[in-house]
């Protein structure tokens, strides 16, 4: 073969791969996971932390990701359900895991089929309830739960 044919050869082989560098189909991804974003809690009695507040920014510093609170006079048999939403709504693993790390003891933490928790107290305490979803990134939320005794 003559130089002139290689070359030839050679510029349009580097010219395909050009080509198809520039224009060529982006490829695409199917049946692609959605990963929760977001953990709202959606109880009647849940009160978020104001950051502006300072004793609410106190609490927030003291423990990482807490978001907010629950607070209940202690009865005997006293019932707290923590119920939360997840964003986004078309999340491929909506379920979310409850844990605490202290003292059980004073109380027995249930989560039902519905995808909501529920807190048994036998004492009055306080609780740090961990809410974690079950996909790869695992976001997850921290709530403050306390069954107070009124001192009288």
């Amino acid at each position: 073969m003559k130089k002139s044919v290689i070359i030839t050869i050679a510029v349009v082989y580097i010219f395909a791969i050009v080509v198809v560098g520039f224009i060529g189909i982006k490829i695409k991804a199917y049946n692609t996971p959605e990963f929760v974003t977001d953990i709202t809690c959606v109880s009647d009695n849940f009160h978020k932390y104001d950051p502006n507040n300072p004793v609410h920014k106190k609490e927030m510093e003291k423990t990482k990701n807490l978001i907010g609170y629950i607070e209940e006079e202690f009865k005997e048999g006293l019932k707290i359900t923590i119920n939360c939403q997840v964003t986004p709504d078309n999340a491929t693993k909506k379920a979310l895991t409850f844990s605490v790390d202290e003292n059980p003891a004073a109380y027995k933490l249930t989560p039902t089929s519905d995808g909501s928790a529920t807190i048994e107290f036998f004492v009055g305490t306080e609780v740090i309830v961990t809410i974690k979803s079950t996909d790869i990134k695992g976001y997850s939320i921290k709530i403050k739960v306390t069954a107070f005794e009124r001192n009288w």
